[in-house]
This record gives structure tokens, sequence and C-alpha cells, in this order.
């Protein structure tokens, strides 16, 4: 497996030994994209090596998520495991269509003034913010409609 220098260098910089698992499934969560879960990051994995195990993903995902690596997402309700995305990506949110479940992700310039405005008005050091909303899409709500 031929290891992309910058996904070694961010393994490394982490605090992370380079293993040959821990290189593919990063390089998976970002070749891939996000909203991965467990199940699919293991589908992509044995793909291109039938000996990786479920429980090698799992404690992959772990090590990666504590060295900062990937973030874990929760889309709402319908959705009822977890979900890994690499950091490093612009602060982003989620709307989940709780017809058909297509997740789609949003930025909002208001989302960030209430951040900062609570910052501010708290004095809080906000690492993370997690909002979701839930509805229904475009094309589910004109299907509803008819």
């Amino acid at each position: 497996m031929e290891l992309k220098g910058t996904l070694e260098d961010r393994l490394r910089s982490a605090g992370l030994r380079v293993t040959e698992q821990r290189a593919r499934v990063l390089e998976i969560i970002h070749r891939r994209g996000s909203h991965l879960d467990a199940e699919e990051i293991y589908a992509a994995a044995r793909e291109e090596d039938a000996n990786v195990s479920l429980a090698t993903v799992y404690r992959t995902m772990r090590a990666l998520r504590q060295a900062g690596l990937v973030e874990l997402r929760y889309f709402g309700p319908g959705h009822d495991h977890e979900h890994y995305e690499a950091t490093g990506r612009p602060e982003h949110y989620h709307f989940t269509c709780t017809r058909c479940g297509r997740v789609f992700e949003f930025e909002s310039p208001a989302v960030e003034r209430l951040l900062d405005d609570l910052t501010r008005r708290n004095h809080w050091e906000i690492q993370r913010a997690t909002f979701t909303l839930e509805g229904w899409c475009p094309d589910c709500a004109q299907a509803g409609k008819g």
C-alpha cells in the first residue's frame, strides 16, 4: 500500500505510530468523504485488504478520534450509529431528512455569530458546536404535497 506523505505526517504529528491499518482507514475517510460509519469504513478497507477486521476498524477509529484526526458526528434518531469525518474541514452543520434519510451539510454565518456571541457574553471557550436540523428535504417535501 502506498501511503500519502501528508497522511503519514498527520499520524506522526498526532503522536500515533504509523501502521498500515491506521493509514488505510485515514486514507479511506479522506478519499470517500464525510458521514462514514464504521461498517462503511470496514467494507472499504476489506476491498483493499481481506484481513482487516471490524474490531481493527473500531480500535483505529478510537485512536484517530483521541488523536484529533477524525470527529464523531450524530445525525439524529433515524441514524442510530456513529458517523466519522476528517478534522480540518471548515465548520459545518447537518440537516437530516426524516423521510429519505439523506444528510445535507451546510455552513451558516448565523450559527457562527451565535457562537461568537455566546463566547463573548459567557467567557466560554467553545471547542466544537453540534447543530443538527431534521425535517424534509425539498424532494420529500414536494412529494409529500402530492
